[in-house]
């Protein structure tokens, strides 16, 4: 039977790695599992990867690059928003590219946390806040903002067996109707 080709390797190690750190954690799971998941020896592994963080970093890297451009494109929109809506339809769309990702950040603290990516994470948060805060806007208005970033990404990881589309559908009409203008009691008396 003839190898696998560099460029198979490479991209199944990804997708062992993934599976793996969803099943027993990042600490959990050892260069040897990923190794033995994908049918090659550790030495072949290590062709493409020294050690496990150059692999989390090679597994975050693309996820992390996508979801600046979707703040980039929030950023750049004229008026907050219109920058808030762009943010949150990019961030449902980006969190669909990234399912399994965003079940194994969810359900592994340490990865979040890791040294390598935490500083990364942090500049996307206050990014994220930037673009949500909107003083003119009342209270309940930027509260319902940030319960509903927090709860985009809880409902990917917690369904994530629903199919995209639907599941896609439903986290954007809850958004639309958290966030729309709510009228006062005293307006609709």
């Amino acid at each position: 039977m003839a190898a696998p080709a560099l460029e198979d390797t490479y991209d199944k190690v990804l997708s062992a790695a993934v599976e793996l750190f969803g099943e027993h954690g990042f600490a959990g799971t050892s260069l040897q599992a990923i190794a033995d998941r994908v049918g090659v020896t550790k030495a072949a592994l290590y062709y493409h990867f020294r050690t496990k963080d150059e692999l989390l970093d090679a597994l975050l890297r693309p996820a992390l690059n996508d979801l600046d451009r979707v703040l980039d494109t929030a950023e750049r929109r004229k008026g907050q928003a219109v920058r808030q809506r762009v943010l949150f339809e990019g961030y449902v769309d980006f969190l669909m590219r990234y399912r399994t990702l965003a079940v194994v950040l969810d359900r592994d603290v340490s990865v979040g946390t890791h040294p390598a990516i935490r500083p990364r994470l942090e500049s996307i948060t206050e990014r994220v806040r930037s673009v949500l805060d909107d003083n003119d806007r009342p209270i309940e208005f930027r509260v319902a903002a940030t319960v509903a970033m927090g709860g985009i990404y809880a409902a990917v990881a917690t369904f994530p067996h629903l199919p995209d589309d639907e599941l896609r559908g439903v986290l954007l009409d809850i958004v639309r109707r958290l966030l729309s203008p709510r009228r006062t009691r005293a307006a609709s008396e």
